[in-house]
């Protein structure tokens, strides 16, 4: 394998789970010294077998001179969800903790 090719582990690494779905947030450093953000999300295709379990992924690169901006656009689709949420309180968010175990958030408070 050549240098260029040499495989080159995450400076800073983030799983969050979701159900079927686990999201995966991973800076890595290039070899000139610039930073990019890998996003991962891997999707376990419920049809598998249990024994021998099949998974889907797809892969988002945001580079270093376009991080901020991604930023701040994903902060913006953020506040407009979280507003589109609370004016229809029906949606009921899951949230996963680290042994797979489901709470609402209700069970929360």
């Amino acid at each position: 394998m050549s240098e260029d090719k040499t495989h080159r582990s995450p400076v800073m690494s983030h799983r969050f789970r979701s159900r079927h779905k686990t999201y995966f947030f991973d800076v890595y450093e290039n070899k000139h010294g610039n930073h990019y953000l890998k996003i991962t999300q891997s999707i376990r295709d419920i049809n598998s077998s249990t024994e021998s379990p099949q998974y889907f992924r797809e892969t988002l690169h945001i580079y270093e001179d376009s991080v901020y901006e991604f930023y701040q656009y994903f902060e913006d689709v953020i506040r407009l969800i979280e507003e589109k949420n609370k004016s229809n309180p029906s949606t009921k968010t899951e949230i996963v903790d680290e042994n797979s175990t489901i709470k609402k958030e209700d069970e929360q408070e």
